[in-house]
């Protein structure tokens, strides 16, 4: 096994420089797969030697399946799925069922040319100039720390040589989409510093249209530029720096939800089946008044020294981000009949209501909204019969809905220092430590829309155009402190032990930003006995001079233990137990009194009727997930045939879990933890050269799933863990035709396969709702699985299908490509709220077709 290490170390370089293919598909080379090269253990070795499940994308897979954002490679990934609703950047990757956290840390280490971000958003950024993509599986946190309990993704950038190059690329597409990108590199001191500057800019109107406004690139939409330089400067022929900076600016639609009921008592009730539904039967209509917007800024810069220090080679990293960003946002207010009697939604009432247009759908099917029956002088709004009275979905073209803004801003400094062996030592070792610095600021408000404007900050005073009612406004510290090490030694010529283990220490404090003041008055939910504007949080009932600020410390060791056995020159055969950690943190101070007013008994609030019996505190646990693995790696036919497959079985202690809340109050954003769950499964990918010109390729996941202990919602005990689909698929073909004359044809077919998918823990227990307070009978509970009315909260299965064909000389090409091309309707998102008696659903892409253009000088 050394003298394959040796090997390895001499050629890791021209196969980066040169780009190979990754798992998915493998370039034919004289009727063999390439052999690849990854960096999951911090050093180049054999993919079919790394005793760890890795997906490897170089740059040949990349171009030729047009991989460009995030979902282009998750999706040809089995046992890993992705979700991009609510903004820009909002995605949740599930990689083995282990699902990153709205409001919570990553669950996925993000590695960018060596270097861990901690940015929330860099994982969205466009993927352009891109060498390879590198997805780990399973627990990492011994190597990679924080957050990797799930596993680890490694971007590798392009990086600059002495040769100089440069090339452009366009395209157009359906949805009146355009993108153009471009990159120039080469030396900037001959054999010693050589620079690479590329940028890259997107846009598109998006699939949908808000049929209030008549606008067609008001809804997902989307608008992102991006820059990014590189500079590598060979100091000596042991030292280099290597200084990576980016910019990005970008912009699009936010919260473009629909809602659903889910209580199958108000079928009966009010003699309509559109009370309970199946969410993948859904229509869409998209009618808020309210412009949906998101931006975007971020920055970054990463510096690397990589040094030769004689027992070991030295890596030393600094990496600082800085992002600002922003949502505005409709709200859903006026299911609750918030903002009722003001001046703007009478107005709008009158002109719009279920007599007059047709955007709330037929009446009472199940929405339906009343104009009021008198206006002007002496009318009294609480007198009049038709207020109070209508069934109101949200995101509504009328302005009783009120507003929603949000804020996400950070800005975060690391460094990372490690020690590691020289390739052919008897021993190989890395050692190293980890600290970093977070400030992140996180506002979530709610308010009143008057139909004069918006301004976009947390505090809207009651004199404001859109003043605020609700709010949320803290700050949060973060300190990390990490040491790390692996060792590994061959037993024997053929059987490898590897043993690592990490330590990492975070302190996190949060200090409220909300002022001590009183909503507008304009919300009738939000009055207290003496109709009086309540404090905008609610917890300032409880801390009249001010809210606390708040502190906690959270630690833990991650070990991992890995044997190896080469048991023959075409099977590897690896087992491993490890372990991964991921923070706990801290809701919005005044989100637990908030849910326990409004819908727990014990609080002298609403909450007395509804008695949902929930807990949401204000703080939640650290995460733990341990793994056992069983994996094998084969190359067979004279390597024409490449065959990998793991069996898995994860363990998690107090799994983070985000959950949406709806009601009088307005919206409500939190995490909990589900007690214990595990998931076990199988997963196995498959690599085939046919023959020179075509190769095949494929992959299957299949997982098991059960919550074992969930004190925040016992009802769901037994039940399946939320975005862990039984069975991912995908299979694919590439055909590589050399014309003469330097031209090249290439057509590629990808087929992608989700199975059936939850998105909550409770899947089908009935569940208490604020409607048993304001209609004063406790009968009408949430149900998201009920044969009798049809009521279903479950997304189906579905399968989409990419195709490109592209033609390319020695300069350029020209590619024709199609995504979804069967144009298969199915979710994005299903977002329950238990105590709402409903869900919030997002579409997915519809298909998509278009034409890319490059050349390179």
């Amino acid at each position: 096994m050394n003298f394959r290490r040796k090997v390895l170390a001499g050629m890791s370089l021209s196969l980066l420089a040169t780009g190979y293919s990754g798992v998915s598909v493998a370039q034919a080379s004289g009727f063999t797969l390439e052999e690849v090269v990854v960096t999951a253990r911090k050093r180049a070795e054999n993919l079919q030697e790394v005793p760890i499940a890795v997906t490897a994308l170089g740059e040949d897979t990349i171009e030729r399946a047009g991989i460009e954002r995030a979902d282009d490679y998750i999706s040809l990934i089995p046992n890993v799925t992705l979700v991009d609703t609510a903004n820009i950047g909002d995605t949740q990757v599930s990689i083995r069922g282990i699902v990153s956290t709205r409001d919570a840390e990553s669950t996925f280490a993000y590695v960018v040319d060596g270097v861990l971000s901690t940015n929330p958003n860099s994982f969205n950024e466009e993927l352009f100039d891109v060498q390879q993509i590198e997805v780990l599986k399973g627990p990492q946190g011994a190597l990679y720390g924080r957050n990797a309990v799930a596993g680890a993704i490694l971007v590798t950038t392009k990086k600059p040589s002495n040769e100089f190059e440069a090339k452009l690329t366009g395209g157009i597409a359906n949805n009146n989409a355009t993108k153009v990108s471009g990159t120039v590199s080469g030396p900037i001191v001959e054999d010693s510093v050589y620079g690479r500057f590329s940028f890259s800019n997107r846009e598109t109107d998006g699939f949908y249209k808000n049929t209030f406004t008549g606008q067609d690139d008001a809804v997902d939409f989307l608008k992102d530029q991006s820059y990014r330089g590189r500079v590598i400067w060979d100091i000596s022929d042991t030292t280099s720096l290597d200084i990576r900076a980016g910019y990005s600016k970008a912009e699009g639609g936010a919260i473009n939800f629909n809602a659903a009921f889910a209580i199958p008592q108000f079928v009966a009730v009010f003699g309509s089946p559109t009370f309970a539904v199946d969410v993948n039967d859904q229509p869409f209509n998209f009618v808020f008044n309210v412009p949906g917007e998101n931006e975007q800024e971020t920055m970054d810069l990463a510096i690397k020294l990589d040094m030769d220090a004689g027992f070991a080679d030295m890596t030393a990293s600094f990496s600082y981000n800085d992002l600002e960003e922003y949502l505005l946002s409709d709200g859903t207010a006026a299911t609750f009949y918030g903002y009722e009697v003001t001046p703007a939604c009478l107005a709008d009432r009158a002109s719009l209501n279920s007599f007059t247009s047709d955007f709330f759908g037929p009446a009472f099917q199940p929405f339906g909204v009343l104009p009021p029956s008198g206006s002007g002088a002496g009318y009294d709004p609480f007198a009049d019969d038709a207020n109070f009275a209508g069934v109101y979905g949200p995101y509504t073209p009328l302005s009783c809905d009120g507003y929603q803004y949000q804020e996400r801003n950070q800005t975060d400094m690391s460094i990372d220092v490690r020690f590691t062996s020289k390739e052919d030592s008897d021993v190989r070792w890395i050692a190293g430590f980890y600290l970093a610095e977070i400030e992140r600021e996180v506002v979530v408000a709610y308010g009143a829309d008057t139909g004069a404007g918006f301004l976009r900050q947390p505090y809207v005073p009651a004199t404001g155009p859109n003043p605020t009612d609700l709010l949320f406004w803290d700050d949060f510290d973060t300190s990390v402190a990490s040491v790390y090490g692996q060792v590994e030694f061959d037993i024997n010529d053929t059987m490898e032990l590897a043993f690592a283990l990490r330590y990492d220490y975070e302190s996190r404090d949060v200090n409220n930003k909300v002022p001590n003041v009183a909503g507008s008055g304009l919300n009738v939910n939000l009055l207290d006995g003496n109709f009086q504007a309540l404090p905008i949080n609610a917890a300032l009932a409880n801390f009249p001079n001010g809210i606390p600020n708040r502190s906690e410390s959270f630690s833990q060791l991650q070990p991992k233990v890995t044997w190896s056995w080469q048991a023959s020159d075409e099977i590897n055969v690896y087992a491993s137990y490890g372990v991964g950690f991921r923070s706990g943190g801290f809701n919005s101070v005044g989100t637990e009194d908030t849910l326990n007013f409004w819908f727990n008994a014990g609080y002298g609030g609403p909450g007395e009727a509804v008695g949902a019996g929930i807990s949401v505190p204000d703080a939640y646990d650290k995460e733990v997930s341990t793994n056992i693995e069983l994996g094998a790696k084969g190359e067979f036919m004279d390597r024409r045939l490449r065959v990998n497959a793991a069996l898995f079985r994860t363990s998690v202690d107090d799994n983070q879990f985000f959950e949406f809340f709806a009601g009088p109050f307005g919206l409500l954003r939190s995490v909990t933890t589900i007690d214990e769950l595990y998931i076990e499964g199988f997963e196995a990918d498959v690599n085939f050269v046919v023959n020179e010109e075509i190769s095949l390729f494929g992959g299957i996941g299949l997982m098991s799933s059960e919550i074992e202990a969930n004190r925040h919602r016992p009802l769901s005990v037994g039940n399946d863990v939320p975005q862990a689909p039984e069975k991912t698929a995908t299979l694919g073909a590439q055909y590589v035709k050399q014309l003469g004359e330097g031209l090249e044809l290439s057509v590629r077919a990808d087929w992608q396969y989700t199975g059936a998918m939850w998105f909550h823990t409770l899947q089908g227990e009935p569940s208490p709702t604020v409607w048993n307070f304001l209609l004063g009978a406790p009968v009408f509970d949430s149900d998201f699985l009920d044969p009798a009315t049809g009521s279903n909260a479950q997304r189906d299965a579905y399968d989409t299908l990419n195709l490109r064909i592209s033609l390319s000389g020695e300069q350029w090409s020209v590619t024709a490509w199609g995504k979804n091309i069967t144009d298969e309707l199915y979710l994005q998102e299903v977002i329950p709220a238990p105590e709402f008696g409903g869900t919030f659903n997002h579409p997915s892409a519809q298909a998509a077709y278009g034409v890319d253009f490059s050349y390179r000088f």
